[in-house]
């Protein structure tokens, strides 16, 4: 029988928020453990620092020069293609659940349309069935989410206690705070529960694809009172600066990014938050808050496990685990996300579990989001049309074969004329190349990991800019669609 699929996509979650990943404080026993029984990837990149057009990017093996998704408040182009469509045309049971965000939010759309109490959507996005919630922890109460929580007694408009957050600062861009939902209410246990709910009803003669949307980290860091927070005390300071050289970074830090690099609804991912000025008060907790919320999802996935194994599916399931993109969490003196490249918000956590299929081990070259589409659809026996699709199946990566590609791609586009770059990363180098403009930025990450010293204004590296954009016009052309040619002329 085919392998069944289950994609787990969190919502902002850094690459260091691992102790897999050589985190020496956190607790993330479950990943961690998850980890060693598959493949971790130490080098995997978003294609796009922001919510929609990384998420559309996963469900298409696409880069957003492809698919057009280039930012929030987009519209899904076309879902013909999307792996949900092509796995359902393949026999495969789909259904989504949590946050997809592959439509606006703030104008009626497929996810935000009103629910028929717990009833789940059908035909969305080319899954067969579908629960959503649309936004994040306290502002994520919506949707089938919400549907559930009712069942539960718990129900807007009466000042419940649960849906109650106390912020503990007046001035806070990440909106920290504690909230009234107990954890066994939280959205993740939804999910858990929505999961269990399918393996149990799930039609066993086919195989089934899960594609899951947990809403966590992403701010409001409002994390349930009864979940114990990381001690600030534990959580070091954010390192690095920004380079006031490159005009997206200084805008951020200055607090002027929508008026200097925006298009006509601001800025993806930001906003006018005058990050320098930010106390060390506000920061430390906002840190804190953030890992205790990633502690908190190791639990859910621990429960999540567990409901494979009880199905008896989690040994011929291919599980993939990641996230959408990062968060700046105050390093280089700024937040949140947006037009950045720094490793924050493109270095993601990425692990493959399969123990019919996968043998443990860890992967160091760069790969992309992108690429899991086609490795999906390779362990799956479905053809990948290479026509349509930037990434490249992993699986030879996986099991020791040669590797190809030189280097992997981002990209960032606010608005047509506004601020966008496009950024290639190589085992030792990441160049990013804003668009018209002189300035970028050039790091050496064998040495500098850190991305401390922008060499990018450095004459002396010229010939490395040169053979670096040289790559990655290499790896665009051989994305390139060509059309069929059965003669001459």
């Amino acid at each position: 029988m085919k392998p069944n699929v289950v994609i787990i996509t969190t919502d902002q979650q850094r690459y260091d928020t691992l102790g897999c990943n050589g985190n020496p404080w956190i607790r993330t026993p479950v990943l961690d453990e998850l980890a060693s029984r598959g493949i971790r990837f130490s080098r995997a990149y978003c294609a796009n620092p922001v919510c929609t057009p990384s998420r559309v990017s996963i469900m298409t093996g696409q880069l957003p020069s492809r698919h057009g998704s280039y930012n929030i408040g987009t519209t899904a182009a076309d879902t013909g293609n999307f792996l949900s469509t092509v796995l359902t045309q393949n026999g495969y049971r789909t259904h989504q659940i949590g946050k997809a965000h592959f439509y606006p939010w703030d104008v009626p759309s497929l996810e935000n349309r009103e629910t028929q109490g717990t009833e789940p959507f059908y035909g969305f996005a080319g899954f067969e069935t579908a629960e959503l919630s649309v936004g994040h922890t306290d502002w994520g109460v919506n949707g089938h989410y919400e549907a559930w929580l009712a069942e539960k007694g718990i129900k807007k408009g009466g000042h419940m206690a649960q849906l109650q957050v106390k912020r503990l600062f007046e001035k806070d861009a990440y909106q920290t705070g504690d909230w009234g939902m107990p954890v066994k209410y939280h959205s993740g246990a939804w999910i858990v529960d929505r999961v269990r709910h399918f393996l149990q009803t799930r039609d066993k003669n086919r195989p089934f694809y899960l594609n899951i949307g947990f809403q966590d980290p992403h701010h409001p860091l409002s994390v349930p009172k009864d979940w114990q927070k990381v001690p600030t005390e534990k959580v070091p300071a954010p390192c690095g600066s920004f380079d006031g050289r490159v005009t997206a970074q200084n805008a951020l830090a200055d607090g002027i990014v929508e008026e200097v690099c925006g298009g006509k609804f601001g800025i993806a991912g930001n906003q006018d938050t005058v990050w320098k000025d930010v106390s060390e008060q506000v920061i430390r907790t906002a840190r804190s808050y953030y890992y205790s919320m990633v502690e908190l999802f190791d639990r859910q996935m621990g429960e999540m496990i567990s409901a494979l194994e009880e199905a008896g599916v989690f040994e011929n399931t291919i599980l993939i685990i990641t996230s959408d993109h990062g968060d700046m969490l105050f390093d280089h003196g700024i937040g949140e996300k947006g037009p950045l490249s720094f490793e924050e918000v493109l270095h993601i956590p990425l692990l493959m579990v399969c123990p019919a299929k996968i043998r443990p081990g860890v992967v160091e070259k760069p790969v992309s989001l992108v690429d899991l589409y086609p490795t999906v659809l390779d362990y799956a026996e479905i053809e990948t049309d290479r026509k349509t699709c930037d990434g490249i199946s992993l699986r030879p990566l996986i099991e020791g074969e040669k590797w190809i590609r030189t280097g992997v791609c981002a990209e960032f586009k606010e608005d047509p004329g506004a601020v966008s770059y496009r950024c290639f990363i190589t085992e030792e180098w990441k160049l990013t190349e804003y668009t018209g403009e002189a300035y970028g930025e050039l790091y050496h990450l064998k040495t500098d990991p850190g991305e401390t010293k922008n060499l990018w204004f450095d004459v002396q590296y010229l010939p490395v800019k040169y053979e670096l954009l040289r790559r990655m016009l290499d790896e665009t052309d051989k994305r390139a669609f060509l059309a069929e040619r059965p003669c001459r002329c």
